[in-house]
């Protein structure tokens, strides 16, 4: 039988080394979410650079206390292949081989009386791994799951809650705040005195810092990439070289996975899940500024569709001939 995992490793939570800006909302609705005892998966979900991993982590510190036999994070993000993933999170829990049973099972032996909150990070490369998490449910009454992932797990009792960026309106304070009391201002500013100890958001310059912030869609990955900027360019001309943002928001901490030290990284870990057909289309729907409706979506489909097909059958043609 897996043993138990001392006290020591009662809750393995990484420690964030800066500071969580603006998530105040979002914190407390998925603490709220989990604390409803029909709520047993909660996932959040959104595009890479949103900030799905530092909420879940803020949000599983807040309800620790909830969890008598504690907090358990599994990083999927090293594993590629979904038959991977239970042995992964048992290795985590601390449980050892036991003859011939499958991981899976043994999970269930160990987890059917734990009262336990399991974070599953990076969940969307390995989404085929999803009946795993439910029959984990299933058979263990008092576990409860939340996972991160740029999909959504489809599975039965899942609440899906999508991460937004951050917002350029000042939350709950004084009308004359403005862009400046915004989360993304401050996520900025926070980040750019990092490395330049003496900036502050003026009056002179905080229009070039909320309008960087708009440009880059609120995502605080992007943010805190220019924010680095600041040491050698002023918003203003931070601003005019965000035309071309992607060679710009790179040099992301060297303790950071890969896919977060550049938004091109970030993007490409999104790319690369797509099949060529949904990759085709993501790269067809580029063309529309500022979002796109369903029936354009569903015109463009269509569009590619009729277009491989006619390519298709020109090849054939030619082969025949």
């Amino acid at each position: 039988m897996p043993g138990t995992p001392p006290p020591e490793t009662r809750t393995n939570l990484p420690t964030p080394l800066t500071p969580l800006v603006g998530r105040e909302i979002e914190g407390a609705a998925v603490v709220a979410l989990l604390r409803r005892a029909e709520v047993r998966l909660v996932t959040l979900t959104g595009p890479g650079g949103v900030g799905k991993t530092r909420l879940a982590l803020r949000v599983a510190a807040d309800v620790a206390g909830d969890e008598p036999d504690g907090v358990r994070f599994v990083g999927l993000a090293p594993v590629a292949d979904p038959n991977l993933v239970a042995s992964s999170v048992a290795q985590v829990l601390g449980l050892r081989d036991a003859g011939d049973a499958p991981p899976a099972e043994r999970l269930q032996q160990f987890l059917r009386d734990k009262r336990l909150l399991l974070v599953l990070d990076n969940f969307e490369q390995v989404v085929e791994a999803a009946p795993l998490v439910a029959d984990l449910l299933g058979a263990c009454p008092d576990l409860r799951v939340l996972a991160t992932s740029r999909v959504r797990l489809r599975v039965s009792g899942e609440r899906e809650f999508a991460v937004p960026p951050l917002g350029l309106t000042a939350r709950n304070g004084p009308a004359g705040d403005g862009p400046s009391g915004s989360a993304a201002v401050r996520l900025f500013a926070e980040r750019a005195q990092a490395v330049k100890a003496d900036f502050v958001v003026t009056p002179d310059n905080v229009e070039a810092v909320a309008d960087i912030c708009r440009r880059l869609d609120g995502l605080p990955l992007a943010i805190e990439l220019a924010a680095a900027r600041i040491k050698v360019l002023s918003p203003a001309a931070l601003l005019l070289k965000l035309d071309q943002r992607l060679p710009l928001l790179t040099g992301g901490g060297r303790d950071l996975p890969a896919r977060q030290q550049t938004m091109r990284d970030a993007i490409a870990w999104s790319d690369d899940l797509l099949s060529p057909a949904d990759r085709a289309l993501f790269r067809g729907l580029a063309v529309f500024v500022g979002g796109f409706t369903l029936d354009a979506a569903e015109a463009m489909h269509e569009g590619l569709r009729a277009e491989d097909s006619g390519l298709s059958r020109s090849g054939t043609e030619l082969t025949q001939s």
